[in-house]
């Protein structure tokens, strides 16, 4: 209901399309890629910032050679990470991952939390180092039950030595 400035109330009837409309208009969010980073910056969680002139592969890379793989004995480096761009208020969200290895099969990793904020944020996507296909979505906005999702997909085709 709606108060028309007369004192008396309009109803408002919304019908199912607009509703949609009205839901999904204001996401304002999206997977700008994945990069590569060390613990210096995955020990920051959400709040870190990519060091200057990091490269970001594009959501659906195929990332070969021995691009991120790592170089230390304990594999503190070539850590894999999400970026994404978030325009709207703070709210609660989730980052998921689904392996599809080369040898067959689908690993669904339990989802990490993800703390939706305003501007460019980074989330660990755990020790990821075999080459596979990976599916990456980000859900959020739980506020009409299901919630909303962006998603995209990175191959990792990668010569790292041991």
């Amino acid at each position: 209901m709606a108060d028309d400035s007369r004192g008396a109330y309009v109803v408002i009837q919304l019908t199912d399309e607009t509703w949609t409309f009205a839901a999904t208009a204001d996401a304002n969010i999206s997977i700008a890629g994945f990069a590569f980073v060390n613990s210096s910056v995955t020990e920051q969680g959400w709040r870190a910032d990519l060091p200057p002139k990091m490269k970001i592969y594009p959501p659906g890379s195929k990332i070969t050679g021995t691009d991120g793989c790592p170089t230390t004995r304990y594999h503190n480096d070539g850590m894999f990470v999400a970026v994404s761009d978030y325009q709207s208020d703070a709210m609660p969200g989730n980052v998921a991952v689904t392996r599809h290895p080369a040898s067959g099969g689908q690993f669904n990793n339990p989802p990490y939390y993800h703390n939706l904020q305003k501007g460019r944020m980074l989330q660990f996507l755990g020790p990821i180092f075999e080459n596979s296909s990976y599916d990456v979505s980000v859900e959020y906005d739980f506020t009409l039950g299901q919630g909303k999702s962006v998603s995209t997909t990175f191959v990792l085709a990668r010569s790292c030595p041991l």
